[in-house]
């Protein structure tokens, strides 16, 4: 065999074992990644970057606790031609749809779906607004 193709030869080998040790130890990267566990993201957690909350009540606007609709949260809102629904989620990341007129729980009734907002009837006496943002306000005029 002549030194040209010698040399070709080593220098295929030397490639070919250097590839195989960075791809044996790009695999053994991987399964410590995938060993690791994950966080859990809460959704209804307000920005990881905003750490202080203001504690001054709002002058025009009584507070109201989520309380009043079981925790849930107004996450979309579903408007057809001929029926609108309204979906919350739960904490644990459960949603659920409602349409006008439905009992999300025993006591608490949706009364009307509009596009940014949703009447809740608590104890078939109290009225509330949920909004999208969160927000829960009793209803005016009730």
């Amino acid at each position: 065999m002549n030194t040209k193709a010698k040399k070709n030869i080593i220098t295929f080998l030397i490639i070919f074992l250097f590839h195989l040790f960075f791809i044996g130890s790009i695999n053994a990267a991987d399964d410590k990644i995938e060993d690791e566990e994950l966080p859990a993201i809460d959704p209804f957690a307000g920005s990881s970057g905003t750490s202080s909350q203001d504690s001054s009540p709002e002058s025009d606007e009584p507070k109201v606790s989520s309380s009043i609709i079981n925790n849930m949260k107004l996450v979309g809102i579903i408007s057809g031609e001929h029926e609108k629904i309204a979906v919350l989620a739960m904490p644990d990341g459960r949603a659920f749809k409602f349409g006008e007129n439905e009992f999300i729980s025993n006591n608490i009734q949706l009364v009307d779906i509009y596009n940014d907002l949703i009447i809740v009837r608590v104890d078939s006496e109290n009225e509330f607004e949920v909004y999208m943002n969160s927000k829960i306000k009793p209803r005016e005029g009730n």
